[in-house]
């Protein structure tokens, strides 16, 4: 059955994009965002008080899953959402597929022990890096000739590829802020919490666009329900069954068939053909986390989002 919530699991986040470019179309991004957390806030709350469960916590203690929140939910969605007004749902798949190699990374120049740099993981970083170069070289050259809709593009790239470097900072980050003291609902409520006030300030500031009669479309609501309840609250749930089951390493692999699907699901919903850059470096993005992630002993070596 943990098979099953695996590919579940990769199955939600990787058909996350497409929805959130479905909204990001005719939504405001900082809207969007803003409404995915927001969507999922409240589904968790009425679920934790049906159900009867602990979520609130000492300020003491509640500026732990905030921060952690604030990194994981906050500012990326920020990224994500704006960037991907112009770039492909299947490109922000590629992307968020580098959150092992940012979080291997950001672990081996901050935490001592089995995250440090060897010379097989250097190359997988460097390969990496290729990789990523690879997908993103359309846009760098339409940038460099002065085309002003490739100076977009690569930009919503950054943003996107920002989105994935926060995830890798949140995942190491909580390896220090979250204790056994703070059980998962406290989290999760917390971090959603957190998340949605922050995106609605930033939302407000940056003078969104509030919708009108066009929220009503079927297919939005569909689009924004299906994002925020199935690519974040059931992953959510997936991810923290596996966690217990096969512990962060074994579950973080899910990373892996994310822009396969991300890809194929952009697709089949919007007939979009990947492009040989994007293939190619995909597969230089997936052969550098197996040489980062495992050792000769085929033992995973790092956690991802």
């Amino acid at each position: 059955m943990n098979y099953v919530y695996f590919f579940l699991l990769a199955f939600c986040w990787g058909t996350a994009f497409v929805g959130v470019k479905y909204s990001v179309n005719t939504l405001d991004p900082y809207f969007s965002a803003f409404a995915r957390v927001f969507i999922g806030f409240v589904f968790f709350t009425a679920w934790f008080l049906i159900t009867k469960k602990k979520i609130f916590l000492p300020r003491k203690e509640a500026w732990r899953p905030w921060l952690a929140g604030w990194l994981i939910m906050g500012v990326p969605f920020i990224f994500l959402y704006w960037g991907q007004q112009f770039i492909p749902a299947g490109t922000s798949g590629i992307f968020n597929g580098t959150v092992p190699l940012w979080v291997f990374i950001i672990a081996a120049l901050t935490l001592k022990g089995q995250d440090a740099f060897t010379w097989r993981k250097a190359a997988g970083v460097v390969l990496g890096l290729a990789g990523l170069f690879l997908v993103m070289s359309p846009a760098i050259a339409k940038f460099a000739d002065g085309a002003g809709q490739g100076k977009m593009v690569l930009y919503g790239s950054l943003s996107v590829l920002f989105m994935a470097f926060c995830y890798g900072a949140g995942n190491v980050l909580t390896r220090y802020i979250l204790t056994k003291n703070i059980t998962l609902e406290q989290n999760i409520f917390q971090q959603h919490l957190f998340s949605a006030v922050f995106l609605f300030f930033v939302m407000i500031l940056a003078g969104a666009k509030m919708p009108g009669k066009e929220l009503l479309q079927p297919k939005l609501l569909f689009a924004l329900f299906y994002v925020a309840l199935v690519s974040s609250a059931l992953a959510l749930l997936l991810l923290f069954k596996l966690l217990k089951e096969w512990g962060a390493l074994r579950a973080s692999l899910a990373t892996y068939v994310v822009p396969f699907i991300a890809l194929g699901s952009d697709f089949l919903i919007n007939g979009r053909v990947p492009t040989g850059y994007e293939l190619a470096g995909m597969i230089i993005i997936i052969l550098s986390l197996a040489l980062i992630q495992f050792d000769r002993t085929n033992k995973p070596q790092t956690g991802a989002h």
